[in-house]
């Protein structure tokens, strides 16, 4: 017999959904009586349990991811502003420029020329751990169903305690020996660091249900560019800064909006303070829209 949900966990369970939901959906109808019915909470109570959890209200909380959509947008791809406005939730381009150049201080087209300019130099690998012309390739990955647990705060060395715990609930559910996956959800550079997402997924064999609150997803299909990192944890990041570069030079492909993760195979260790050994997995589409 399964153990019964205590309500923090189960609240907390919910919002994961919503967030979840709200990510898929930024170009569609996120209104506080939709996110209600995703939660299967009241209105009211919906509205209460959500600013007392994340601190935000949540009209604020999907204008914020909203707009750092568009900024990744405007760094990583060359759609034009009605095209990102439009799949950021936007009306017209204008109602977007209007939003971006209040909470980020710059329009968007200065925001896009200040830090595409810097890519080439900043891009360069600068470490033992990364030599120049680190092999970049691009693969096809298929879906993949995944549980997860999720940490919320900065990056880094606070998530080795959350590894240690995926562990642990593996071995408890006799999913040893299975792929991994480190999921960052939010780009530190323009996220909060307390707001920012981390996610530990768990490729699932096709015929397991993991028991609520351990939520589950699906990593999409598609194009990756992969790059395999071994070295420094401290390094990992100039690492994933190499990889955006090497896209974004191309010209041939953008990013798409979707989760960029770490894949560890079986043979991989977890990644703990000192060492990562991992492949870098960065979603692609085509650049289509110039």
């Amino acid at each position: 017999m399964s153990r019964p949900i205590s309500e923090p966990v189960q609240v907390e369970y919910r919002l994961n959904q919503v967030f979840d939901f709200i990510d898929t959906n930024l170009g569609g109808d996120l209104s506080l009586d939709r996110l209600a019915e995703q939660a299967r909470f009241s209105r009211y109570h919906f509205l209460r349990l959500f600013h007392a959890w994340n601190g935000e209200a949540p009209h604020a909380y999907v204008r914020r991811r909203r707009l750092e959509a568009g900024a990744s947008q405007l760094l990583y791809s060359s759609n034009t502003i009605t095209t990102i406005a439009n799949e950021c939730g936007f009306d017209t381009a204008d109602g977007f420029s209007r939003a971006f150049r209040q909470y980020f201080g710059v329009a968007p087209l200065v925001w896009r020329r200040r830090r595409l300019c810097p890519v080439a130099p900043e891009f360069e690998p600068q470490s033992e751990d990364l030599e120049p012309g680190w092999p970049v390739r691009i693969a096809h990955i298929p879906a993949t169903r995944v549980a997860y647990i999720r940490h919320v705060g900065p990056y880094g060395a606070s998530t080795n305690g959350l590894w240690a715990r995926t562990a642990q609930w593996m071995q408890e559910s006799g999913l040893q020996d299975l792929v991994r996956f480190g999921m960052g959800l939010d780009d530190p550079s323009f996220t909060p660091p307390e707001k920012c997402r981390y996610d530990i997924c768990v490729a699932l064999p096709p015929s397991f249900v993991p028991p609520p609150p351990i939520l589950t997803k699906t990593i999409a299909e598609g194009k990756y560019a992969i790059l395999r990192f071994d070295g420094h944890a401290d390094q990992s990041n100039r690492a994933w800064h190499y990889l955006l570069g090497h896209v974004v030079s191309s010209g041939k492909y953008k990013v798409a909006p979707m989760p960029a993760f770490e894949r560890y195979d079986v043979d991989m260790p977890n990644p703990d303070e000192r060492r990562q050994n991992c492949e870098l997995c960065l979603p692609l589409e085509l650049q289509t829209d110039l």
